[in-house]
């Protein structure tokens, strides 16, 4: 039993950083001196992170759930609510039909939850909607380059943003009114369009904030304005013209303004603490810097002679290889049948040989290729082997992998796919794991930190 235990501790361990939100606390991590702040964040794009390419990343909900962190009092968090596109009548109808979605965060033992007990539960609550609304009314006539908008149909699309709101507070009012509720105000998304555009554009959001704030008006809920904060440099915080989300550090202004606003608002909520100065110089604004530190700290692995970490360096198959073989242990004496390896030091040698012998890592063609960077299918299979080796039993898949992007791979690889899935190790997004996807140096941190809390603790 303790062997089993170990086993999934350490899977979970590999894995977390495999996640497609990319930096999340379990809830084991969390400050031992009582947390007391569930934060539950509602919403569109925003609230979920999308980058300005379209990629999933940290939003400024996960920035703000990082700082409750630091401070010991984030008890839990999830934004699994929220979906790019949404509406305000997409929040409001969650709310009424108390829908059960996957939680996106941390502090829970659950896989899911439902929208109406997630709010009871909340101290804190977010939310970002109402752009989804107006955007779709907005279109650019190509010859002409002027917008064309539908004047009835905007008024009365506005009107029915203020009334959605009211309705999301007195759902959230009766639910819960002791929660404190902010609510995103929006920037202009369009800064690259011709400067004869900008004042139709601005009177647009400023009617739009204000169409927001009337809704909130009499309820718990505070407006948060972000414009002014994303147009001081626009082109920073929303450097892909041709996209309307914001950059990372785009999210983290708009953090900085919640945070303002809950100062000024003298809710219960901990102010951000001062950050520390970075170990490293390119990992101040780093989501996993404190794994980055703590591994660095502690001899585990190293920076450069620049003073640099490279965090989005991706990670090499052999350097997989050696976290997972060190992590149970692995020895053997015999020699694995590669040609490729035999300029590595004895020690990476002897790793790979033991990930042989043990059937940890199997090779093509008399070739390991060490120095190719591992993906999260391959991760996925070598720790679905690891499970099997500390077990002594496959992982038996209970469903259907509900992936649509594993179809080209075996039956062995998409058995420890669906594995990582039931386990709630990886949710994927949208319905697709992105198993080409690589890992980083940073996520190689986060591995070794969580490999010596479970060496210690066994």
């Amino acid at each position: 039993m303790k062997k089993f235990r170990f086993s999934l501790l350490f899977v979970v361990a590999l894995m977390f950083q495999m996640l497609v939100i990319p930096y999340h606390f379990s809830a084991d991590e969390l400050d031992t001196n009582a947390p007391t702040i569930d934060y539950l964040a509602l919403g569109d794009s925003l609230t979920v992170g999308i980058s300005p390419y379209n990629e999933l990343g940290r939003s400024y909900a996960d920035f703000l759930a990082d700082g409750l962190y630091a401070k010991g009092d984030l008890k839990s968090f999830n934004k699994g609510f929220s979906y790019p596109g949404y509406k305000t009548t997409d929040v409001l109808s969650d709310i009424q039909q108390n829908v059960t979605k996957d939680i996106l965060g941390i502090g829970s033992v659950e896989k899911t939850a439902t929208l109406q007990q997630s709010i009871k539960d909340a101290e804190l609550i977010t939310i970002s909607a109402g752009a989804n609304d107006i955007l779709p009314l907005l279109k650019q006539d190509q010859t002409t380059g002027k917008m064309i908008v539908d004047q009835m149909e905007l008024v009365r699309t506005l009107q029915q943003i203020g009334a959605n709101y009211k309705a999301i507070m007195v759902q959230i009012s009766q639910l819960n009114p002791d929660a404190q509720v902010y609510v995103m105000g929006y920037y202009n998304p369009f800064p690259y369009m011709s400067e004869d555009l900008q004042p139709m554009l601005n009177q647009l959001l400023t009617t739009l904030n204000k169409t927001i704030a009337t809704g909130l008006g009499g309820t718990q809920a505070i407006l948060v304005p972000t414009g002014d904060a994303i147009a001081v440099d626009y082109k920073t915080y929303l450097p892909n013209p041709e996209n309307i989300h914001l950059s990372e550090a785009g999210y983290k202004v708009i953090m900085e303004q919640f945070w303002t606003v809950i100062e000024s608002s003298n809710a219960e909520v901990p102010e951000v603490i001062a950050p520390k100065p970075a170990l490293f110089t390119d990992t101040a604004g780093h989501g996993l810097r404190v794994y980055i530190e703590q591994a660095a700290t502690a001899g585990i692995v190293g920076g450069y002679a620049d003073g640099t970490f490279k965090p989005n360096q991706n990670l090499k198959r052999v350097q997989a290889t050696s976290i997972i073989v060190q992590a149970l242990g692995l020895t053997t004496d015999e020699i694995a049948p590669f040609d490729d390896i035999v300029k590595y030091a004895d020690k990476t040698k002897a790793d790979i040989n033991a990930a042989y012998k043990y059937g940890i890592i199997k090779g093509s063609n008399g070739k390991f290729k060490p120095n190719d960077t591992i993906t999260r299918a391959q991760l996925a299979l070598m720790i679905g082997r690891a499970y099997e080796l500390k077990t002594g039993v496959p992982y038996k898949s209970f469903q259907a992998v509900p992936f649509s992007d594993v179809g080209s791979y075996n039956a062995e690889t998409v058995n420890a796919i669906s594995m990582l899935h039931e386990l709630n190790i990886a949710n994927g997004f949208e319905g697709k794991f992105m198993p080409n996807n690589p890992t980083t140096r940073a996520h190689a941190a986060k591995m070794f930190v969580h490999f010596i809390s479970l060496s210690q603790s066994e």
